[in-house]
């Protein structure tokens, strides 16, 4: 990168942190920081969801894979936007509607504060790999192109920067915004983002097209296999259960939810979700498509590499800074929201309900803040762990098909079900767990079992936990049927 791309990249870091600073004024209280006060634009809260799903490992693991099977990717990408919009639907503006500001509050409602513990130690493990996940893959993208002397201390084995200083670099300024300015600067920096990253991505796509020689050219050099709308274990069968776990995670994830209810109205949810899978069906076509180019310009570069290789190749001076940049962008989107969520459900449901139920509210602030420089620090230390893990694309894929499930459905279920009880919860859990262990471990050889097992494990994340709640419901009901029979 030149001098140029360098001076972009600080300029974005200075801004995010200056945007902390200056929302920082905004936080009176734990109702600004983790809900904005119910006062959040409904376009802001839907391009803030669009952000927060969004991250490098959009760039590296869908980018690889549109390197390598072309198509598919935009399908499993898009297949998002129409699950945001079923889930917009039924769920946003039942979420507003509850007079509650945060899923934690909701669950420990209706569940209890045993729940409550369960969901948010659980929730907080998985999303916390997601994150880290994020921060590992942005930091791998941005050392490729900062290539430093071997002498310097700061050099990994392939001459550019490691990995591991970009990672405590970039985790350290994600902290420091989000524990500056709660929600408000999580809200305000997404939208800034969002305009970096769309101006980015729009720039780096005509480009590429004239520089793999245009459209013509580059139909003829890619594989015929990259225009098929499946693709491997990504069948078709994979690709409704891929609409319908996102269905479950847009519609009851906390991240999520938080942006349902930080906003004025139940219709504000309902439009910020539409907003949210409006662009999810129209911007994947824009963000894999220089990969799916750099293909037939040099196949044998490193897959997830191809996207950020493909903008490098074509920007002048100072446009590598603007790609990193948003790249850096959208993961810090993503860290950030997840961050004030987990902060908000351990300082407000756990230390403020259950430790100290007569902590004042300057006090629950200041742990608040405290507890999301543990969070951030949680999170780089996992991405620092992430090549010991087996990868980006498997975890990635493995946590959504088996976790999103279990985490969200009793959520869920409760907003439309009642009575609910702790049974609908811990059967959930444990019985997808169980089935979980059964399909990766026990039957994990079976050759039908590796033929199949990216359909299997969407299978047992949204099977099982529909079962369990259905079963615990019906025997609730025949329960107290019966005691007012023999009444």
């Amino acid at each position: 990168m030149s001098l140029i791309d360098y001076a972009v990249l600080f300029i974005f870091f200075i801004a995010m942190i200056v945007i902390g600073h200056v929302t920082s004024k905004r936080m009176t209280d734990t109702r600004e920081m983790y809900a904005a006060g119910g006062k959040s634009p409904w376009w802001m809260s839907g391009i803030s969801s669009y952000m927060t799903m969004f991250s490098a490992g959009t760039f590296v693991v869908f980018g690889g894979m549109a390197f390598r099977y072309g198509v598919v990717s935009i399908i499993l990408l898009m297949s998002i936007g129409v699950a945001t919009f079923i889930a917009g639907y039924f769920f946003a503006a039942k979420w507003k509607s509850q007079g509650f500001y945060s899923a934690a509050e909701f669950i420990g409602y209706k569940y209890g504060k045993g729940i409550l513990q369960l969901y948010t130690w659980l929730g907080m493990v998985t999303r916390m790999i997601g994150v880290a996940i994020a921060l590992y893959s942005v930091s791998v993208v941005v050392c490729t192109l900062i290539p430093l002397s071997p002498e310097n201390i700061l050099t990994n084995s392939q001459g550019t920067m490691s990995i591991n200083v970009m990672i405590l670099i970039v985790g350290i300024i994600l902290v420091m915004y989000t524990f500056m300015g709660g929600l408000w600067a999580v809200l305000l920096t997404d939208f800034t983002q969002f305009i970096v990253l769309t101006l980015s991505v729009i720039v780096v796509v005509p480009l590429i097209i004239s520089y793999g020689g245009g459209i013509h050219v580059i139909l003829e050099k890619l594989p015929t296999s990259h225009f098929n709308l499946t693709h491997g274990e990504y069948t078709g069968i994979f690709i409704i259960g891929w609409i319908l776990t996102h269905v479950f995670k847009v519609g009851g994830e906390w991240a999520f939810v938080q942006r349902y209810m930080c906003v004025a109205t139940p219709d504000d949810a309902k439009k910020s979700a539409y907003l949210f899978g409006a662009l999810y069906l129209l911007t994947p076509v824009l963000w894999m498509i220089p990969p799916i180019v750099y293909r037939t310009i040099d196949p044998t570069v490193n897959p997830e590499e191809a996207y950020i290789l493909a903008s490098n190749a074509v920007l002048p001076a100072g446009g590598s800074g603007l790609i990193v940049a948003s790249m850096l962008a959208a993961t810090a989107s993503m860290a950030s929201g997840e961050l004030n969520v987990f902060s908000g459900a351990l300082t407000t449901e756990v230390y403020g309900k259950i430790l100290r139920p007569d902590a004042s509210d300057k006090s629950l602030l200041l742990i608040g803040k405290l507890i999301t420089i543990f969070l951030g620090t949680i999170v780089i230390l996992l991405s620092l762990a992430i090549p010991y893990l087996g990868g980006a694309e498997k975890v990635v894929v493995l946590i959504t098909s088996l976790f999103v499930g279990p985490m969200v459905m009793p959520a869920l279920w409760a907003l439309y079900i009642t009575p609910v009880s702790k049974w609908h919860a811990w059967l959930t859990i444990t019985g997808t767990a169980v089935m979980g262990l059964l399909v990766q471990v026990v039957f994990k050889e079976h050759t039908w079992v590796k033929e199949n097992i990216a359909v299997l494990n969407l299978v047992v994340g949204i099977c099982t936990p529909l079962v369990m709640l259905q079963l615990t419901t019906l025997y609730m009901r025949r329960k107290d049927l019966t005691s007012r029979t023999l009444v």
